[in-house]
């Protein structure tokens, strides 16, 4: 009994020392929790590549010291320009740094743009085409590096850099516990973890098994769908954090389930809002291009109506406004005079009722009538006296109220010619002003013989005046 008492307490003295132990590392934990979160590093850029690489059956790329020199330095100068494109000949100045030791150099640059927030599937997924997968894709590239720098507007920019020498094999990477190649880091193997596909089920439907150092993004580019298809299928929320052993449901190309994954780069045109008001949430593999193409818009009104440039690169999530608010004019109503504003009696004529402090010409005023058609119309003179309530008659036809319907735009008829009218004493056959507008064109196109028969006669007219009167005259 003496002898389990004293293991006891052996133990529980060893319990302390760990829980004293244990209290600063707490105590630092605590305060990295408080901390913001970090930005993508330029090492899990590498390593989310190598899975895509490793996923193609390639050999892993090697980081190489040069080409993170280079791709950092690029960072930070694109990151203080605030540069919305690559500065341009990533061979030179990975040659003129030193890569290759005077060889011929091949390399490709990716570069991204993004929050503090963003997540490395978020950056990976703005590089999954075929031009930012080269890296992947490639055989032949065999070094890798990698920077990221913040820029003045709080965004970062991340650069990842690919390049081989030409004629030179790659250097295999060293077995474990070897001795590393000077100057080179090999890519680690089992931080992250290739994705290898599963057999389709009998709907054509597959579930995949969450590996370590699998995450959403080389699990979705490796069945070719979305991260926000899988959540969806899932019921995770966007902040969810994947979990080795999670179960994943994903949708098959030929899936005979309910939810069919949505094509990569398709665009879905978005409902526009009560005001007429269209926004595009741009999606992943989405560019302004196939963005206008499937809303019928151009790349210049897109641009000109978010205010961006052709360069600037779209991030996922971001909305783009493709139609702004419908705009229809209200008219705005004229005021009813107070001769639009009366109203006929039961004896269908109009009258005015006299109220405190009117006289006849303040009444005669208000309607825009003489005060002395109005004194003649109710059997009144100048020293007539009104009284409140008693009612004047107004012998008037109140003007029509405007309305407000627009009519169609309609073509106006062009002036068909017709015979000019024969002008004869009576009313009946006097010219209107439809029959004078042609004449007055036909004059100008050089028809006008009517006109000139007029001129003719009374020129004759006025030589057979003249002769008469000089006969008279020598008389």
């Amino acid at each position: 009994m003496q002898k389990l008492r004293k293991i006891t307490l052996f133990f529980l003295c060893l319990l302390l020392l760990a829980v004293s132990a244990a209290k600063p590392n707490l105590a630092t934990e605590a305060k990295d929790a408080e901390a913001p979160l970090q930005s993508v590093s330029a090492y899990e850029l590498i390593a989310a590549m190598n899975v895509l690489r490793m996923s193609n059956g390639l050999p892993a790329l090697i980081e190489h010291p040069i080409i993170d020199a280079v791709a950092q330095g690029t960072a930070q100068i694109m990151a203080d320009g605030l540069l919305s494109w690559h500065i341009g000949d990533v061979k030179g100045r990975l040659a003129a740094a030193g890569y290759g030791g005077g060889g011929t150099v091949f390399a490709t640059e990716n570069f991204a743009v993004a929050s503090d927030s963003a997540t490395i599937d978020q950056i990976m997924l703005m590089w999954a085409d075929y031009d930012h997968m080269r890296p992947a894709t490639q055989p032949y590239y065999c070094h890798v590096g990698a920077g990221t720098a913040k820029a003045s507007n709080g965004m970062t920019y991340f650069i990842l850099q690919a390049a081989y020498i030409s004629g030179v094999p790659c250097e295999a990477a060293p077995p474990s516990g070897g001795t590393p190649i000077p100057g080179q880091t090999p890519f680690v193997p089992g931080i992250v973890t290739p994705v290898e596909l599963v057999e389709p089920d009998e709907n054509g439907n597959y579930l995949h098994i969450v590996k370590p150092g699998q995450s959403f993004w080389s699990i979705a580019v490796a069945y070719g769908v979305t991260i926000k298809d899988i959540l969806r299928w899932n019921n995770l929320p966007e902040s969810y954090v994947l979990q080795t052993g999670d179960e994943l449901q994903i949708a098959g190309p030929n899936s005979r389930a309910p939810a069919t994954p949505t094509p990569m780069g398709n665009v879905i045109i978005a409902t526009p809002h009560s005001d007429g008001r269209i926004v595009h949430v741009v999606e992943a593999y989405q560019n302004l291009s196939k963005i206008g193409e499937a809303y019928g818009v151009s790349v210049n009104r897109l641009v000109e109506l978010n205010g961006i440039t052709m360069e600037t690169p779209l991030q996922i999530g971001q909305k783009l406004l493709i139609k702004g608010p419908d705009q229809t004019p209200t008219p705005t109503p004229v005021p009813l005079t107070p001769l639009q504003k009366l109203t006929p009696a039961s004896d269908g004529r109009y009258y005015h009722i006299v109220t405190e402090g009117q006289n006849l010409a303040w009444i005669a005023s208000l309607y825009g009538i003489s005060a002395t058609d109005l004194m003649a119309w109710n059997y009144l003179n100048t020293s007539s006296v009104i009284y409140p309530g008693e009612r004047l008659l107004l012998q008037v036809t109140p003007p029509a109220t405007a309305t407000f319907t627009p009519l169609p735009p309609t073509k106006t008829p062009l002036p068909t010619p017709t015979p000019s009218p024969t002008l004869s004493p009576t009313a009946t056959n006097q010219p209107t002003f439809t029959a004078f507008t042609t004449i007055v064109e036909d004059a100008e196109n050089g028809n006008g013989s009517g006109a000139w028969l007029w001129l003719l006669a009374v020129g004759i007219a006025g030589v057979a005046v003249y002769f008469v009167a000089r006969s008279k005259k020598r008389g």
